[in-house]
């Protein structure tokens, strides 16, 4: 029997199944049907809509449907009702929501960083990169190129995640090109190819990224123009002709410098100190011909410790450096290229696991020169299918999705480590962290998918600030900053002269024995506010007061609204032991974007979210490591659920599902609002004799009984 006639007779058997809207969708179903024929199986039973529709939202929006959603969908009669939806979802804020914590997890994002201030430009720039659908070629190359300040492109984040550059090359070759190399940086790798040699050549491609963000070179006349650097102009050049500008340049500089004495420089020093400070961790600037140097141990006989390393990829083509431009930019062109197999293969393959549940090759990103796909021709094809769509992921998932494989019921058993998986449907998954929080939040507010920020307007003002400031330094100069500093110098001499004499009278005051505990403090309390109006001055006479005043307070996040708004209707409409639960609940329920409240989504929180919140006890990621989130459960997690989050939504009258749950009659009806609210889904025949006995032996507080067990059970948990 051949595949497309055992494809057909499936379709048959299945009256219910949907065909497949897409041709490309047709194509993936086709490979898959020639493998489930050679290995003997038959694909899973299609799902039915009620578990389709919570599935599509939990996969693509990253949360469960509301009760309005899915009673929408499951009574439409439009045929071509799922593939509406899935584009419906695919251009929602909730898609954008999902992904940026897929991302986050993959790149490691963290804002508990000293870089904070990036750190959340770098969170609000993937959140664009996300909703703007930008083609994923172009958006690792955007990542990979990035160059200047933050206030240029919070995509300098990428760069400032790790301080040590051999590192972050490992996680850059890891994440986009599938290939763990972190062994092969201090010996040669012991299950791979690859040697230590390999991995300088690969890191010298990347090692001219700076990121100490050095401000300014105080002994240059900075706003000359003679004395700015033509990137372009020399990229163009010749090594010779490169030497030569450079020596011209060397000359300049000297020259400009001799204008101003060491003593002046040394004051302009001493003066911004303090006052740059706000620029650390906001830029990452190229160096051109930066090479890293064979560590002192380097023990094998194809160099010598301490030797420079020329650029040189680990496999495929040369990564050829074109006419004006940088060798990074050539290294990003060589990654992203569709002529580099493992790029497409290893993005195809991730978006595959996705949403199947499981990679056609894996681990995702431990690939080596013979791995094979647990579908070959399926592996090919998927690669050559995101070449078609431009890498748009949003096109590519939209396949995905819309193959009647992905609308077939979830397989349960757990495929044995090392078995081969022919994808007869989905696998069954525990929702990430992510997913059921988010879950909770709709439970608790209804679909708040439009509240994701993409743009944070106080964070771009103090953004917009630092540029000013760092650009009015550069425009002055050195001689100008020593104009600056001598104009201040006489305050700053009365203040120090003010300290020292404070000093010296209680070192006097200690050689007679007398305690000067509390007048020590008092000291440095003072001389740190004479700092302070120091350096306040100095940056009022830079960009004026209020400007100045601006920066010294630094960014001030805006603050989330910490506890919803009671609507006095609701409580009217409460009793009085109603009343006291809800008003207990909103006392629990106002910790804001540091807490527990159920005010906003998983991609709003915290990045990563505090150890011991609700995120982290489920397994969210601690983004120490490339996608390291756990589905594993826990004894905190059941107890998190009765006592946490899950309280305030079974708890509150306000809440979306007790408001659903108050307008059914009977307690069979506000039973069966439950499932339909929980699992979009009604009871089954057997849970509905199980129910009728618990509603005649408990009558109204089955509910609440039903509720708990429904809430803590793998039926909501788990993406079915």
């Amino acid at each position: 029997m051949n595949a497309p006639r055992l494809i057909l007779m499936c379709l048959l058997a299945s009256a219910t199944l949907q065909a497949a809207p897409l041709p490309e969708s047709q194509k993936i179903d086709q490979l898959l049907g020639k493998d489930w024929e050679k290995a003997g199986l038959k694909p899973n039973p299609p799902a039915s809509d009620e578990v389709l529709v919570r599935r599509l939202y939990l996969d693509i929006a990253g949360r469960i449907p509301t009760l309005e959603e899915s009673q929408s969908y499951i009574s439409s009669k439009d045929p071509q009702k799922r593939a509406k939806l899935i584009d419906t979802l695919l251009a929602s804020d909730g898609y954008t929501s999902h992904m940026f914590n897929y991302w986050a997890d993959v790149l490691r994002l963290t804002d508990n960083v000293k870089g904070r201030i990036t750190a959340e430009a770098y969170e609000e720039w993937l959140k664009q990169q996300v909703k703007a659908n930008v083609p994923y070629d172009k958006f690792v190359k955007n990542l990979l190129t990035t160059d200047g300040g933050v206030w240029d492109s919070g995509s300098i984040g990428f760069w400032q995640r790790d301080e040590n550059k051999l590192d972050h090359l490992a996680y850059t070759v890891q994440v986009f090109l599938g290939t763990s190399i972190v062994c092969a940086q201090c010996h040669n790798h012991p299950f791979d190819k690859w040697s230590q040699m390999d991995y300088y050549h690969m890191a010298a491609f990347t090692y001219g990224m700076d990121t100490k963000s050095r401000g300014v070179d105080f002994k240059a006349k900075a706003g000359s123009k003679s004395m700015q650097l033509d990137k372009k102009a020399l990229q163009a050049m010749s090594a010779a002709e490169k030497k030569a500008y450079r020596a011209k340049m060397q000359a300049e500089k000297k020259a400009e410098e001799s204008k101003i004495s060491k003593e002046d420089m040394a004051q302009v020093k001493r003066a911004m100190q303090d006052v740059m400070k706000p620029l650390r961790y906001t830029s990452a600037e190229w160096q051109e011909g930066k090479q890293p140097s064979l560590p002192a141990d380097y023990k094998y006989p194809d160099a010598k410790p301490g030797a420079k390393v020329e650029p040189k990829t680990m496999f495929g083509q040369d990564a050829v450096v074109k006419p004006g431009e940088t060798q990074l930019q050539a290294f990003a062109d060589w990654m992203t290229s569709p002529e580099n197999p493992r790029f497409t293969t290893v993005i195809a393959n991730r978006m595959w696991k996705k949403a199947f549940g499981v990679g056609l090759i894996e681990p995702v990103d431990e690939m080596t020169d013979s791995t094979v796909a647990s579908n070959p021709a399926l592996m090919d094809y998927l690669g050559q299918l995101m070449i078609e769509k431009q890498y748009s992921l949003k096109s590519f998932l939209r396949v995905l999705y819309n193959t009647d494989t992905y609308q077939r019921a979830t397989t349960t058993e757990e495929v044995p480590l090392g078995e081969t998986y022919h994808f007869t449907g989905p696998i069954l998954r525990r929702m990430s962290a992510e997913q059921i929080w988010d879950s909770f939040v709709t439970l608790s507010k209804g679909n708040v998918d439009d509240t994701v920020d993409d743009e944070n307007s106080r964070l771009h003002q103090y953004l917009d600030d630092l540029s000013m400031f760092l650009g009015t330094i550069k425009s002055k100069g050195a001689e100008g900053l020593v104009q600056v500093a001598k104009e201040g110098r006489a305050k700053l001499d009365a203040n120090q002269k003010q300290i020292d004499a404070m000093k010296a009278k209680l070192e006097a005051d200690k050689a007679k024995g007398i305690d000067v505990t509390a007048e020590s403090k008092a000291l440095a309390r003072q001389a740190a506010t004479l700092r302070k109006a120091s350096e306040k001055d100095i940056l009022v006479a830079l960009l004026g007061k209020d400007r100045a005043d601006d920066l010294r307070q630094g960014y001030r996040p805006e603050k989330p609204e910490k506890r919803p708004q009671i609507d006095p209707k609701t409580l009217e409409s409460m009793t009085k032991q109603q009343r006291k639960e809800f008003l207990k609940a909103y006392q629990r329920n106002g910790g804001g974007k540091d807490g527990m409240g159920l005010t906003s989504r998983a991609s709003e929180q915290p990045s990563p979210a505090r150890p011991g919140t609700f995120l982290r006890t489920f397994g969210q990621s601690d983004r120490e490591l490339i996608q390291n989130a756990s589905d594993d459960a826990s004894v905190p997690q059941a107890l998190t659920l009765l006592n946490g989050p899950a309280a305030d939504v079974i708890n509150n009258p306000a809440s979306k599902l007790n408001q659903a749950i108050a307008q059914a009659g009977t307690p069979a009806q506000k039973i069966a609002t439950l499932y339909h609210s929980l699992l979009s889904r009604a009871p089954t025949a057997n849970e509905q004799a199980i129910l009728d006995t618990v509603i005649k032996e408990r009558g109204d507080k089955a509910v609440a009984d039903v509720t708990h067990a429904l809430i803590t059970g793998s039926q909501f948990l788990f993406v079915q």
